[in-house]
């Protein structure tokens, strides 16, 4: 476990994503990025894939939590935060709610579980496994 600052800067990027993810559900419109069908779908997946990498990241080496923890807790967060941000979305005049973002999220997250801690260390910004 690293000390309280390093702690905070490993959070600093996920509280951002999250910051960023709820100034995106205040708006009425957002660009279309993507032109196939669903597409919104694989942008809330890919979102919270980043924002859960780099959860992993942060509860892995800088709160020591074991693997099978991170996982469940980024899962379940993402999916929680998700049901919040598509409730404060409901208040947005021109956007819709539906359960499908919210499993997007949870299906993003939970391939950043499975995965983000073997490409950080593949990356060597992570040395070791943290046990």
């Amino acid at each position: 476990m690293t000390s309280g600052r390093s702690r905070l800067l490993l959070w600093a990027p996920v509280a951002l994503l999250l910051a960023y993810e709820f100034y995106l559900s205040s708006r009425s419109s957002l660009p279309h990025v993507f032109v196939f069908p669903n597409a919104d779908k694989v942008a809330h997946a890919g979102y919270f894939g980043l924002m859960g990498g780099c959860a992993v990241r942060a509860a892995r080496w800088g709160n020591g939590w074991s693997r099978k923890r991170t996982s469940l807790m980024v899962v379940l967060a993402a999916l929680a935060y998700g049901a919040l941000d598509e409730f404060h979305q409901s208040f947005t005049p021109g956007r819709d709610v539906e359960l499908a973002d919210i499993l997007s999220d949870g299906f993003g997250a939970l391939l950043a579980a499975l995965v983000a801690e073997r490409l950080w260390i593949a990356l060597r910004l992570e040395r070791r496994s943290p046990g």
